[in-house]
């Protein structure tokens, strides 16, 4: 059937005819009814077929059907043998050809026999397709920082010792926060955009990284670097033992007018004094220290350092007392004061190394 809807509702009109059976007929078919149909389609709908049931509920009777309205203008069909009573509910059914529509409707009826009951109803058009959906958007933002730079310098250096580090980033106006990271060593303070990177005692690589915030996995931009630094091994020379060690740590009291020199009777104040006051001298402290026993006191003579024998030597007794919480033979722990940190596995070993190499010169 071709019919074209506008609205979406569809009025129905049935129209229902008699039916006598003939004097010799079944007694059964004179007291029953026919049931004659026409709907009316709007403009905008074409339907190729109806389903339709009748069933009353109180008597149990029910029947079904299709209409094919393919070819026709309106929907009508006239169906009979319906015995009578009240309670009938008719239900129309259908689909439009294109699958966009579906159509439902019903209405309640009572038969008459032998009297032409018209029924009306309206059949009901909606769209086929799923119902569509709404959301609601809750928008945040992420700030994203970009790390422009990092810089290392030297790339490769001692034990112990210091390298430079530097990174730049932007953020528009606002300043971006940096944090460092090593897989060892330590920094005077990671939170800096150009902090000072110490290498750890023990030689080897290490891997310095820096990130930059605001940022977050979602920020398009580069967040964080990494570089390799080498932290090599000191060649066991008495100028390295001086620049590292000695240098470093000892010359605040051992020079003229400190402890050092005034209570330990050695001074140390240059690489010349330190090696002249060191290599094949006897101990001449004066001061017991934790130890109680004063270095000028010993018997035999302490040597401050024995060329190839580290075990043998003073000096490396003193460091190595402090480095495992012992005491030496004489006087105290170095480095002074009590409270200093002894010094580290790596400087202990390297004093080690140089005087077992002969201590020399170099």
């Amino acid at each position: 059937m071709t019919a074209r809807m506008a609205l979406m509702e569809i009025g129905v009109a049935m129209v229902a005819a008699s039916a006598f059976a003939a004097c010799t007929g079944d007694a059964a078919d004179a007291e029953t009814g026919s049931l004659g149909m026409e709907v009316q389609i709007g403009p905008g709908v074409t339907l190729s077929s109806v389903n339709w049931s009748i069933n009353n509920a109180a008597s149990g009777f029910s029947r079904t059907g299709s209409v094919n309205v393919r070819f026709s203008n309106t929907i009508s069909f006239q169906t009979g043998v319906l015995p009578p009573g009240a309670g009938y509910a008719i239900t129309l059914g259908a689909t439009s050809v294109d699958g966009a529509f579906t159509c439902i409707g019903s209405a309640g009826f009572k038969v008459t026999a032998g009297v032409v009951t018209p029924v009306t109803t309206v059949l009901t058009c909606s769209s086929a397709a799923p119902g569509q959906g709404t959301i609601v958007v809750n928008g945040t933002t992420q700030l994203c920082a970009n790390l422009d730079s990092l810089s290392a310098s030297p790339l490769e250096t001692a034990v112990n010792t210091s390298i430079l580090l530097s990174a730049t980033g932007s953020l528009g106006a606002l300043t971006p926060t940096f944090a460092w990271t090593a897989s060892a060593g330590t920094f005077d303070d990671a939170t800096l955009a150009s902090p000072t990177y110490t290498c750890p005692a023990t030689p080897g690589k290490e891997l310095i990284t820096v990130s930059i915030s605001p940022s977050s996995s979602v920020c398009p931009t580069v967040t964080s670097q990494s570089v390799v630094v080498t932290c090599s091994a000191v060649d066991p020379t008495f100028t390295n033992v001086y620049a590292n060690i000695i240098g470093a740590r000892c010359i605040g009291c051992h020079r003229p007018g400190g402890g050092g020199v005034n209570v330990g009777m050695l001074d140390m104040s240059t690489p010349s004094a330190a090696y002249a006051n060191l290599v094949g001298v006897t101990a001449k402290g004066i001061g017991a220290g934790t130890s109680g026993v004063t270095c000028a006191s010993l018997t035999p003579p302490a040597v401050r350092v024995v060329a190839g024998d580290s075990a043998s030597s003073l000096i490396f007794d003193k460091v190595h007392s402090k480095l495992v919480g012992g005491q030496p033979p004489c006087g105290s722990p170095m480095p002074l004061p009590a409270a200093a940190a002894p010094l580290t596995a790596a400087e202990v070993a390297l004093i080690a190394a140089w005087v077992d190499a002969g201590a020399l010169n170099n």
